[in-house]
C-alpha cells in the first residue's frame, strides 16, 4: 500500500489572528498530529482562528470535519473560528450550521 503523504500545516499569525492552512491528505496518524498543532496554537491564546483546509483532497470530509470540531472545542468562547474549505460536503454541513466558509480566504 502506497504511503500518503503527511500534510503540511502552516501557522500564519497576524494583529491577533492565527491561519492554520493545511494541503494534502489526512489519514489518522497525521490528522492527529494536524490536531496537536491546532491545540498548540490555541493555547497561544488568538481573538480569530482561520483554519483554512481549502487544499484538502476532497476524499478526506470526515476527518476535515473532524478538525473544526477540535478547533471549536478548543477555542475559548468569546473568540471567532472562521473555516475554509473548498470540499463540496464540507461546504454544506458549514452552511446548514450557519458557519458559512469561503473556499477563496486567503491568509493575511
Amino acid at each position: 500500500m502506497p504511503q500518503v503523504p503527511s500534510p503540511a500545516v502552516t501557522v500564519i499569525w497576524r494583529c491577533g489572528t492565527a491561519t492554520v492552512t493545511v494541503r494534502g491528505e489526512l489519514d489518522h496518524l497525521t490528522c492527529s498530529q494536524v490536531r496537536e498543532e491546532i491545540a498548540s496554537m490555541i493555547g497561544d491564546g488568538p481573538q480569530r482562528l482561520v483554519l483554512d483546509l481549502a487544499d484538502v483532497s476532497d476524499r478526506f470530509g470526515a476527518e476535515s470535519l473532524a478538525l473544526i470540531a477540535v478547533a471549536r472545542h478548543l477555542l475559548p468562547a468569546g473568540r471567532v473560528l472562521d473555516v475554509c474549505s473548498a470540499n463540496p460536503a464540507v461546504q454544506a454541513i458549514l452552511a446548514l450550521e450557519g458557519q458559512g466558509g469561503d473556499p477563496g480566504l486567503a491568509a493575511d
